[in-house]
């Protein structure tokens, strides 16, 4: 029976395996991060003078730059894994396969949490919009979060369509109606002035989505992939 240090350590060496390849390549951070920025640009030259509420505005793009960034990022790593049975072979090895289901959720929430932050960035130069400090330092917390929770479903359905010739058209239109309790939490949470209440409220539907989906990706992640 495996130990839970060697099962921690399958998990470290997966996740550390996709990091490694990808900061080599670089092809799915690049889609990615353009993808994002494309969004928030948009927004700027769109709705830039049209919105009343420049924090409405701010909140809006960040996080469809989130989502949409790492939908397609998410669909261009899975992209690679397909190429040469790459997957099959990693799920070839003799190790509990939910361990390679938690390690590509930790390489894939990293990944995501750069997106985060870097379009936190770009909302900042292109929106010119500044969060305030008490703002600021929820947002930090909320994108590996969210993150977190986007990466328990998005390994789990890009594992499904790893065969579909349709994947990465498909796979954000799956993705995006399954993570709207992150859009939802992500968007109030960065909301100026939250009372603690809500700000308390919103939190645990985050938390708590979290555990869900991870819970339930770890539990099935076996079945799927033998399909």
């Amino acid at each position: 029976m495996t130990g839970i240090g060697d099962y921690l350590r399958v998990v470290y060496t997966i996740a550390r395996k996709d990091l490694l390849v990808e900061s080599r390549s670089k092809q799915t951070t690049n889609a990615a991060f353009v993808f994002a920025l494309l969004i928030i640009v948009v927004f700027s030259f769109v709705f830039g003078e049209e919105v009343g509420s420049r924090d409405v505005l701010a909140r809006g793009a960040l996080w469809l730059a989130v989502v949409f960034g790492g939908a397609v990022g998410m669909s261009h790593a899975v992209a690679l894994e397909g190429k040469n049975e790459a997957i099959a072979g990693l799920l070839l090895a003799p190790v509990d396969r939910s361990a390679i289901y938690l390690g590509k959720v930790a390489s894939s929430t990293v990944f995501i949490t750069g997106i985060g932050l870097l379009s936190l960035g770009f909302v900042v130069v292109f929106l010119d919009y500044a969060f305030d400090m008490a703002t600021l330092a929820t947002v930090l917390l909320v994108v590996p979060l969210a993150a977190l929770g986007f990466s328990a479903v998005g390994v789990l359905l890009s594992i499904l369509m790893l065969h579909s010739q349709l994947q990465e058209s498909l796979l954000p239109v799956l993705l995006v109606p399954l993570v709207i309790p992150i859009i939802l939490s992500g968007t109030a949470l960065t909301e100026p002035g939250l009372s603690e209440g809500m700000t308390s409220a919103w939190f645990r539907i985050l938390l708590t989505y979290d555990l869900l989906v991870l819970v339930a990706g770890w539990m099935t992640f076996e079945y799927v992939v033998e399909e």
